[in-house]
């Protein structure tokens, strides 16, 4: 389940962070070796942030009262993770392409003007999105998890995520990615794991309400707000802080839309589950289930995202030079790699699953055939990761948010009567159909397009690996 937690990156962000044409063309051995050491240095974070907030989400589950608590707490986090994603409006993603280029340039006006800007939109935005929630809290229905006091407060932490998210691309374009990365993927786990062992400690084993563990969710996000302030006051370039500041408001509003458009549609694929069964009165527990499913289900993804920071710039870079032959080495090495994970990880699945789901408390257990069946398209996910990434390097990056649209309206037209009907596991069939679909076709239009470019060279034997 992608969401705040997992820390999932966008394919987008890649290109932000990426290694240019020039850079590919000169690399030799070492920058191999570095390439190698950055997959291996992103991946163990990666997998550091989603171990301690796993590890925390078990705990917690086991110290609220019962499962529905736990469903609680995951439909309203789900709803903020959704929410934190709209508010942004892309504006702190496009920082990352625009500031830097401005710099380049050495147009600090226009630096100063969008870092003036943008957090003023985003600040709007925030409040909007915030009422848009409060009106859902009063709609839904009562006995529903998105009509409790838990979402209420959750409503009031959205401003502190929206902040971090925005703060954080701010540090990272302002040379602090260590900082920035430390603080999103290591700090803000540790604290929510610290956090839940707190409220073990204070209110005892199985007593700790669904409010009291969204505060203390809040309370984690704010203190690493604090501390990504001080990191931007203390990396901010000089230049950039005093001056004349020029404005390019509807070029930056529409070039953040692609970024937008991305994020939250890929947000909305990943938590409409648990939303859906938060919005079924009848359903707190199976939404307990389900998160927990889709908590470990994620995992594979949480891999596959972590090592596309390396090979989406790599592919990127292929495409730039024409170079089919480099580009032909490592997809094939990444796709027998992803391949081997993906085996590995569904034989996981099958025959330790139940024992996973059993660490998150005895009741947990019955969720895993959703766990199963949410594994395989997240499998499928991981293998084909690299195809949409793959149609915006070469130019035809509306079909991606076309396509995830479609994808986030079957999601909803299947995951609401099969929740009704089925619980989590027709939430899960809904769910793992939805990603199968979507990203058969983005394999399907991606290998279309990489042949097409390979018989132009005249190699239009080898195979595409996408």
């Amino acid at each position: 389940m992608k969401s705040l937690h997992h820390n999932h990156d966008d394919a987008l962000e890649t290109l932000s962070h990426g290694e240019s044409a020039r850079d590919l063309r000169a690399g030799g051995s070492e920058r191999r070796q570095s390439g190698v050491y950055e997959v291996v240095v992103g991946a163990s974070m990666a997998l550091g942030n989603y171990l301690m907030f796993s590890v925390g989400l078990m705990f917690l589950a086991r110290l609220v009262v019962d499962q529905k608590l736990f469903g609680v707490y995951s439909a309203s986090i789900a709803a903020i993770t959704v929410a934190a994603t709209a508010a942004t409006l892309g504006m702190e993603k496009y920082l990352l392409k625009i500031v830097p280029s401005y710099r380049a340039t050495r147009k600090y006006d226009l630096v100063r003007g969008y870092r003036f800007f943008a957090p003023m939109v985003v600040l709007v935005v925030t409040l909007l999105v915030a009422l848009v929630l409060y009106v859902v809290y009063l709609l839904s229905p009562p006995e529903s998890g998105l009509a409790s006091p838990a979402f209420l407060c959750a409503i009031c932490f959205l401003p502190v995520v929206v902040c971090v998210c925005y703060l954080l691309e701010v540090v990272t374009a302002d040379g602090a990615f260590v900082a920035s990365t430390a603080l999103y993927r290591l700090a803000l786990p540790a604290l929510f794991l610290g956090g839940v062992f707190l409220l073990g400690y204070h209110y005892g084993p199985r007593k700790v309400t669904a409010t009291q563990a969204v505060v203390m969710w809040g309370i984690c996000w704010a203190v690493v707000l604090l501390f990504l302030y001080l990191v931007s006051r203390g990396v901010r370039p000089p230049a950039e802080q005093v001056g004349s500041r020029a404005f390019r408001r509807l070029d930056w509003l529409r070039h953040s839309s692609a970024f937008l458009t991305y994020s939250l549609l890929m947000s909305l694929v990943t938590n409409i589950g648990v939303l859906v069964l938060g919005l079924i009165p009848s359903a707190k527990q199976d939404t307990a289930i389900y998160a927990a499913a889709a908590q470990l289900a994620g995992l594979i993804i949480v891999i596959s995202t972590a090592t596309n920071r390396w090979y989406g710039p790599k592919l990127a870079a292929c495409i730039a030079l024409n170079d089919q032959a480099s580009g032909q080495i490592f997809l094939r090495s990444r796709q027998i790699m992803m391949w081997i994970l993906s085996i590995g990880f569904m034989f996981f699945l099958w025959y330790g699953g139940e024992w996973a789901l059993g660490l998150f408390g005895p009741k947990y257990r019955a969720g895993w055939t959703a766990l199963v069946i949410m594994g395989f398209g997240a499998s499928f996910n991981c293998l084909h990761s690299l195809a949409p990434m793959y149609l915006q390097y070469v130019g035809r990056e509306w079909i991606v948010p076309f396509l995830l649209i479609f994808a986030v309206v079957f999601l909803i037209g299947t995951a609401i009567p099969l929740g009704i009907f089925y619980g989590t596991v027709g939430v899960a069939i809904a769910y793992t159909s939805t990603l199968i679909v979507t990203y058969l076709i983005f394999m399907i239009l991606a290998r279309r397009s990489r042949q097409a470019m390979l018989t132009q060279q005249g190699t239009a034997g080898l195979r595409s690996w996408l």
